[in-house]
Parts: structure tokens; sequence; C-alpha cells
């Protein structure tokens, strides 16, 4: 698995030096209809792109983990209940037995 990590990183950083090398002209970056206008070059609004999304992508993973704990939480808050009354069930069910078998004996 680590050399699986490493590999996927060094082919993202070769992309990324590739993009960099054959964007390198200057472009103006501008936000309309507000008066922003930023000179920048091409691979630097590529790699703000790629940034913005790998930010919500994991944001997405955050809320997605976050719902999953909490199903998992009220899962396991559920199993709890259901074995503390499947164990008084036992227990009920031993006692009655030990009942019937003490009074024929």
């Amino acid at each position: 698995m680590r050399i699986l990590f490493y590999a996927a990183f060094i082919l993202f950083t070769l992309l990324c030096i590739i993009i960099a090398i054959s964007n390198g002209t200057s472009v103006i970056f501008s936000l309309n209809p507000f008066p922003v206008n930023i000179p920048m070059p091409a691979f630097g609004l590529v790699f703000i792109g790629i940034f913005i999304g790998l930010f919500g992508g994991w944001i997405v993973s955050i809320l997605s983990g976050v719902r999953h704990a909490r199903r998992h939480r009220l899962a396991d808050k559920k199993i709890k209940e259901l074995e503390k009354q499947l164990n008084a069930e036992k227990s009920n069910i031993d006692l009655s037995k030990s009942g019937i078998h003490g009074k024929s004996s």
C-alpha cells in the first residue's frame, strides 16, 4: 500500500511539474463583477482549481465520515439495548425453568 501511495505521489508531482513548465505564460485573473485583476502564470490558475477541488472533496469526505460515525454510534446503542433486553429475557426464562424444575423435584 505504501508503494502505491509513493507511486501516485511521484506521478502527481511529475504531472504538476509538466503542467507548470508548459503553462508558464502570464494571464490575468479577474472576478467579475468585482474590480479584481491579478496577473499570474496560467499554471497558477490550474493549481488553484486542483486544490479547490481537493479541498471540496476533503470536506465532503469529512461530512460523510461524520454521518457514518453517527449511524454507527446509533446502531451500537440499539445493539446494546437489544442485548440488554435479550439477557433480561434469558434470565426470566432461566428463572421460570428453575422454578418449574424446583416444584417438580
